[in-house]
């Protein structure tokens, strides 16, 4: 079992872009063009760059590319623990650890950018390895009924996403526009 500690050196960083109900997809589970803009997109792409390994769910790794052949953790049922592949480190949480993922690769990992989906996003919510920052963005005006939410909590529970960060010990930052109708919170781990 993995303790704080095993990733303490480890910087974990989330990037959610979401609607004012806090989805990430519409009801098909597709990323809406309501929810890109091109600030937003750039925001997120400086932090995929500036990680060392970027982590996604298997959907996100099988709909988005990856032209930059950044290095992908790729979290899925698909394996029982830890599969190396030639477009990236297929990992099963269930069946090894974050650190036996991190360790297949050519690099000494020393930050994480979680794109996401939903379950990938939830994972680093709490445990051993959580996030060091949740940077959430949000498309003011823009709702999808019926969608995914960010969380498994905004589906399920009906909560917003600032309250189920909140209850995970998270502190939301300042509120800072990036573009018109585009907003970026950094949620930080309360001091304890």
């Amino acid at each position: 079992m993995s303790t704080q500690s095993d990733y303490a050196h480890l910087r974990i960083e989330g990037y959610a872009v979401v609607s004012d109900d806090d989805r990430i997809a519409d009801s098909a589970g597709l990323m809406p063009d309501a929810l890109k803009n091109d600030a937003e997109w750039a925001f997120f792409q400086a932090g995929l760059d500036a990680a060392d390994v970027n982590v996604l769910g298997r959907k996100s790794h099988d709909l988005t590319p990856n032209h930059k052949n950044r290095r992908r953790l790729i979290m899925t049922r698909s394996v029982t623990g830890v599969e190396l592949r030639e477009d990236g480190v297929f990992w099963n949480s269930d069946g090894a650890t974050l650190a036996e993922a991190l360790s297949c690769f050519d690099c000494e990992v020393q930050s994480l950018a979680v794109a996401g989906g939903r379950d990938v996003f939830d994972y680093f919510l709490s445990g051993a390895a959580r996030y060091s920052t949740f940077f959430l963005s949000r498309m003011h005006g823009v709702t999808l009924p019926d969608g995914v939410g960010v969380f498994t909590r905004v589906n399920s529970a009906g909560e917003a996403a600032e309250d189920i960060l909140a209850a995970y010990g998270f502190e939301g930052g300042e509120q800072r526009v990036i573009d018109d109708g585009v907003s970026v919170v950094g949620w930080t781990p309360r001091a304890e």
